[in-house]
C-alpha cells in the first residue's frame, strides 16, 4: 500500500489506533499526539504495561496490544527500538496485520525489515499527528 493510500484510508478518515508507549505524563510527546488524535475523532487504545489499569486521558490503559479486544487499524509505536520487542512479538497473536507506525524516535530498521518480510505495512519516522495536520482537511 502506498503512503498516499494509508493517509487517505487511515489518517484522513479517523481510524482505530493502539498507542504503544502511552503515558499520562503531559510532557511526553505521546500525550499531545493522543490528545490531538482523540479530538480529531480517532478511537484510541492506550497500551503501556507500566500504566495498565490506569486511565490515560479518560481511556483505560492496557498492558498489551493483545488486550485491545477488537481490531485496530494502526499500531502507533511511541517506544524506543530497544524496548519494542515484546510489542512486536504480540503482533503474531492478533490474527490480522495493522499498519505499524513508527513515530519519530521509534524508528527501527531491523524491525521494519522483519515486519515487511512478514507482510506488514510500516510507516517510519513520520508523526501521525503531523501527517494528519498537513494532509487532511479540517
Amino acid at each position: 500500500m502506498k503512503m498516499e493510500e494509508i493517509i487517505e484510508k487511515y489518517v484522513c478518515s479517523p481510524s482505530t489506533v493502539a498507542v504503544a508507549g502511552a503515558s499520562p505524563k503531559e510532557e511526553r510527546a505521546v500525550h499531545g499526539v493522543m490528545e490531538y488524535l482523540k479530538e480529531e475523532g480517532f478511537r484510541l487504545f492506550p497500551v503501556n504495561p507500566s500504566y495498565a489499569g490506569e486511565d490515560i486521558q479518560g481511556l483505560p490503559c492496557l498492558g498489551s496490544i493483545t488486550e485491545v479486544g477488537e481490531k485496530f487499524d494502526i499500531l502507533g509505536l511511541f517506544i524506543s527500538p530497544d524496548r519494542q520487542q515484546p510489542v512486536l512479538e504480540d503482533l503474531d497473536k492478533l490474527g490480522y496485520k495493522p499498519i505499524i507506525w513508527m513515530q519519530p524516535g521509534a524508528e527501527n530498521d531491523v524491525a521494519e525489515a522483519a515486519l515487511k518480510a512478514r507482510g506488514y505495512e510500516v510507516v517510519k519516522g513520520a508523526c501521525l499527528m503531523m501527517v494528519h495536520e498537513v494532509y487532511c482537511e479540517k
